[in-house]
Order: C-alpha cells, then structure tokens, then sequence
C-alpha cells in the first residue's frame, strides 16, 4: 500500500524531474537518476543503459529545440517497500509543435531519497492503430 509520506516525497520528485526538464537543467536532471539508471528515449535510437548516456541523450535533445516546454498531465503512483513506479501523461512543446506522450518511471528509495532508475518516454500512439 502507498503511504501519504511514500506519495508526497514521489509527487515531489516529479515536480523536481518536470522543473528540471522545462528548464533544461541537466544537473538537476541527473542529480535525481541512479547512476545504473536505464530506460527508452522517443527516438528509435534511444537506449540508455546509464547515467552518461542518459545525460547525451539529454544534451542531444535540448540542443535540437529552441523552445521547449512541458505540462504533466494525470499519472499513477504505486510502491512496495523501496520500489515506485509511476506511469504518467505528459505535453512536450518543441519549437511549437505540440507532441502528446506517456512515460514511466521506476523509482528506488536509498533510505533518504528516492532515485529514478528507469525511465521510458514515448509519444503516444494513433488511436487507430
């Protein structure tokens, strides 16, 4: 079962990880991701199986756009012990153009925070496929 504590500090994590992203503050950004951590980027291309990698991939798409933006939309917070994960809605807005896409996230608690190990962010499917 979620705490309220669990949940807070998650939902606060996410508010940290949405900022950071707006603001294209890739310290920020890393400062909050494991070290081991993994995931999918939007790009066919885009595996990371650790924090240097997630950091390139960041600095490639911050340097492609010259305005950016996002909104978070709903999201589901769930959590067993010192694992999270959380599946979530969000609006990215690249130079303009407004791409819808979903995302997930596993997170690890170390004892006095938690860490995003996993992240995987894709634009969302046609309804009609």
């Amino acid at each position: 079962m979620l705490s309220t504590q669990t949940k807070d500090q998650i939902e606060d994590l996410l508010d940290r990880f949405t900022a950071a992203w707006e603001r294209r503050d890739i310290p920020s950004i890393l400062d909050i991701s494991a070290d081991d951590i993994m995931g999918y980027g939007p790009g066919d291309d885009e595996r990371i199986y650790n924090i240097r990698e997630f950091e390139a991939i960041l600095r490639e798409r911050y340097a492609m756009a010259e305005t950016f933006s996002v909104r978070r939309g709903g999201r589901t917070i769930k959590a067993e012990g010192t694992i999270a994960w959380v599946i979530g809605d969000l609006v990215l807005t690249i130079d303009g153009e407004v791409l819808p896409c979903r995302f997930t996230m596993v997170l690890r608690g170390t004892g006095h925070r938690w860490v995003v190990v996993q992240y995987h962010l894709s634009r969302s499917a046609p309804s009609n496929i």
